[in-house]
């Protein structure tokens, strides 16, 4: 009898869903960072204008991460390094606010790196 060999590819479907969870998490964060700095400019607030361009940088990052995580059949090593590194630059961008979305980010690029 012959044995017959299937390659199967594996399912990302952990590091997919933590991703996209994530990186909407991390617009939202964003989004509210930017809220924070237009309320603070009404009020004439110092380093208002920073956050704003903080709030800009996150949602950036997330809409990357969101892609990096639709894709990360394609070449899991690279999306993971790519989504590990996207997780800290929520937390350096808009810290408290960017806690939840960077370790949902954090965690799917650990996933993609360790799952084989």
């Amino acid at each position: 009898m012959s044995e017959f060999k299937v390659n199967k590819a594996t399912g990302r479907v952990a590091e997919t869903t933590l991703g996209i969870i994530g990186s909407i998490f991390g617009i939202f964060g964003g989004i509210f960072a930017m809220l924070l700095s237009s309320i603070g400019t009404a009020f004439e607030a110092e380093d208002s204008g920073s956050i704003m361009g903080l709030g800009v940088a996150v949602i950036i990052t997330c809409f990357i991460t969101l892609i990096l995580s639709c894709i990360i059949n394609k070449n899991r090593v690279v999306m993971g390094v790519l989504l590990v590194i996207g997780g800290i630059l929520n937390f350096v961008f808009i810290s408290m606010f960017g806690i939840l979305s960077g370790i949902l980010i954090l965690v799917a690029g650990i996933l993609a790196l360790i799952r084989k």
